[in-house]
């Protein structure tokens, strides 16, 4: 393999070791039970949405149209083909690097997006939308602004959040965007532009002056929306966003964000030292769940965590502590326990929290995540996929449980307002 189709391997593969990505990518999936041909360079399979990336490295060599229909033509067509192959009547086995093989789950998936990343330096502008021959909604990143915006957007429910606004805003408008410097269009790029500018501007379009992450600066400024005003009536758009990314970037709001956005790497480091270890189907299942939370809803339950076991951290003897907080269905119970208490004891004492807090949130939540630990932050862990409501009997009975145990109960508290994590 030559030195460009290394680059976009290892590419592929950065993204698919990526923390954030691990779970969720297929790189270079193939067709198992088929005629065994790579289906796509990357795919990203997340609960109900699909991702399709096609990742092209062609050398830039001046001229753009040349260059459009070695890449994204070339792109879009490899990334129908793949649509085509995954949602076709047959059963599809695909195989992810650390897992059995199994089957492509068609019949669950609710939206799939597709995505070109041309790794190639140079281009001065280019189409920022293309649609497939079925009319599919195609985006474009270049190497810099994909690297940004994972980097940016690193969980994948903030990275679909983006997918999901940039194609409902742009879809039907024939998009350009030029991230070269104005002084950097010498004659023959600027005549391929004009040419390119001719053959849309009698059709729905946009112009953007800058680059995908000035858009990104936009995006955030506008409260994770791109403008409303692309949302207008009129067929054209010229949107100047050059140097947005600079000026974001240096904003005071910015950088205590950045820096609040800290502690939710708890999260991260949890899912990374304690569960990608003796991986087991529990352990990947929590971490899913834990991967699936978007980074501020991450920052909400690490501080809680925090505040949660800097109360408990000093106590000793037989004491048991807990908080509790619903996330969209997904309860997250944290429980603490002391060294003078055995293993017994505090199993009984997790599965009872997790049982009353079932009972008295009148089974609010659909799943649970247990995190329980001590004050070395030794910690166990469960994660309940589906709740069931309990029978009477059992009701009863974990009721009778509390009352027993009423010198633990003076300790145990539901701290916030109605069971939620405090803000």
């Amino acid at each position: 393999m030559n030195s460009k189709g290394n680059d976009g391997e290892n590419f592929v593969n950065e993204l698919a070791y990526n923390s954030f990505l691990k779970y969720w990518c297929y790189p270079s999936p193939k067709y198992e039970n088929g005629d065994k041909k790579e289906i796509c360079d990357l795919l990203i399979l997340f609960n109900s949405v699909v991702i399709l990336v096609s990742v092209k490295n062609y050398e830039f060599k001046g001229n753009h149209f040349r260059y459009f229909n070695n890449t994204i033509a070339k792109a879009v067509k490899q990334l129908h083909g793949a649509y085509r192959k995954l949602f076709s009547e047959s059963v599809v086995i695909i195989k992810h690097p650390d897992k059995l093989a199994e089957i492509f789950p068609k019949n669950k998936i609710e939206k799939v997006f597709r995505i070109v990343i041309n790794l190639g330096d140079g281009v001065k502008f280019y189409p920022f939308n293309q649609m497939t021959k079925n009319d599919d909604y195609v985006t474009l990143f270049d190497r810099d602004s994909f690297a940004t915006i994972i980097s940016e957007l690193d969980t994948i429910p903030d990275f679909i959040d983006y997918l999901e606004k940039r194609e409902k805003v742009f879809t039907g408008k024939m998009t350009i965007i030029l991230p070269g410097e104005e002084f950097d269009f010498p004659i023959e790029t600027q005549r391929d532009f004009f040419s390119l500018r001719n053959e849309i501007i009698n059709s729905d379009f946009i112009f953007i002056s800058g680059s995908e992450k000035d858009l990104l600066a936009t995006f955030f400024k506008n409260t994770r929306n791109f403008p409303e005003v692309l949302n207008g009536d009129s067929n054209g758009y010229y949107l100047i966003i050059d140097g947005a990314w600079e000026n974001y970037i240096s904003i005071e709001k910015v950088v205590r964000k950045n820096e609040a956005d800290k502690i939710s790497y708890f999260i991260d480091n949890f899912v990374k030292h304690e569960l990608l270890i003796n991986i087991n189907p529990m352990r990947e299942s929590l971490a899913k769940a834990l991967l699936s939370f978007d980074r501020l809803t991450r920052r909400t339950i690490s501080k809680s965590y925090v505040d949660f076991h800097g109360l408990y951290k000093n106590e000793t003897g037989l004491f048991f502590g807990r908080r509790f907080g619903d996330f969209n269905g997904v309860g997250v119970l944290f429980t603490f326990y002391t060294n003078n208490m055995s293993f017994e004891m505090i199993n009984h004492l997790n599965n009872l929290a997790i049982e009353s807090s079932n009972l008295y949130t009148d089974y609010k939540s659909k799943s649970m995540i247990l995190i329980s630990s001590n004050n070395q932050h030794r910690f166990l862990f469960s994660y309940i996929d589906k709740l069931e409501k309990y029978t009477e009997s059992l009701e009863n009975e974990i009721r009778k449980d509390v009352e027993t145990l009423g010198w633990f109960t003076k300790h145990t508290k539901f701290e916030g307002t109605e069971h939620e994590f405090p803000d």
